[in-house]
């Protein structure tokens, strides 16, 4: 069960598996507190990553979905993972979106799993785009993690694209996602609300913040704070970025020369990287 096998000690363990022999059947997500979630696989559709586990616990620790009446929005909910945390939780307003028409149809298909009956509101949309005007208290999203590749990177990716790999967009873009992403949040967050946004220092996390300060004259409409740091190793999630390993490491080395990267190898070669959970929150006047 993930959250249990892939946690503290055990995971030292769990981490030398190969992540491409887990992607069939049905798998449990625990979060703490006795609370898990059952998701199937499908091609196309990402399994909830180490970084899902975290942040799912801790919007169980926090007291964000403790409150039925508070509405809750998932951006990029893919299995539907959070969204299903928030409604065991209680939560009866609960809208999770998905640029993916894939991956919305198998959060409905993983909601009947957990639920039987389906009651969250499901839409096809690229961030707020297809969302119907409204705040919300509880706003989720865990952006792509890494940054826009070079042409050469991005040529050789479509080059080597094989029937139900991962789409691009999936995992690349990071930095031009989030800042569409805090440009338009405003709008949708609620005076008293939260945001709880998961980035990758694979995205260039300094970049973005520092960007986003300076195009406001360092006064930004949104707050943000820091609120758990976690370091994971990297994980290839599809047969075909594991096939450009190398190519992928030089479009790293590249980022982090530009000081628009962060992550660290150990002597064997291997990557890790800093996943950080930040609260945005309106700035106070």
């Amino acid at each position: 069960m993930q959250g249990l096998i892939d946690h503290g000690i055990a995971g030292q363990f769990h981490l030398k598996i190969d992540h491409q022999n887990c992607l069939e059947g049905v798998y449990s997500v625990y979060f703490g507190l006795g609370q898990s979630v059952n998701l199937t696989h499908a091609p196309g559709v990402f399994n909830v990553s180490l970084a899902g586990v975290r942040l799912g616990s801790y919007l169980l620790q926090s007291s964000y979905l403790r409150d039925s009446d508070r509405s809750f929005l998932d951006i990029g909910t893919g299995s539907g993972v959070h969204a299903f945390l928030a409604r065991k939780l209680g939560g009866n307003d609960i809208t999770a979106t998905d640029v993916c028409e894939k991956s919305i149809a198998q959060a409905r298909t993983n909601e009947h799993i957990n639920f039987k009956q389906h009651a969250i509101s499901f839409l096809a949309s690229d961030l707020f785009d297809g969302i119907p005007e409204k705040q919300f208290h509880t706003v989720v999203f865990n952006p792509p993690g890494w940054r826009t590749p070079s042409q050469s990177f991005i040529r050789r990716l479509v080059a080597s694209t094989q029937t139900g790999q991962l789409p691009l967009r999936a995992m690349f873009f990071g930095e031009e996602v989030i800042s569409r992403f805090l440009e338009d949040l405003p709008r949708y967050l609620a005076p008293t609300g939260v945001a709880i946004v998961g980035l990758n220092s694979l995205m260039g996390i300094r970049d973005v913040l520092h960007r986003y300060d300076q195009k406001y004259n360092k006064k930004p409409p949104l707050a943000y704070k820091l609120v758990e740091r976690h370091t994971f190793p990297l994980i290839h999630y599809s047969a075909q970025w594991k096939a450009l390993d190398r190519y992928l490491k030089l479009e790293f080395e590249n980022w982090n020369n530009l000081d628009l990267a962060a992550y660290s190898t150990d002597q064997n070669g291997n990557i890790y990287w800093s996943y950080e959970i930040i609260e945005f929150s309106h700035r106070k006047t």
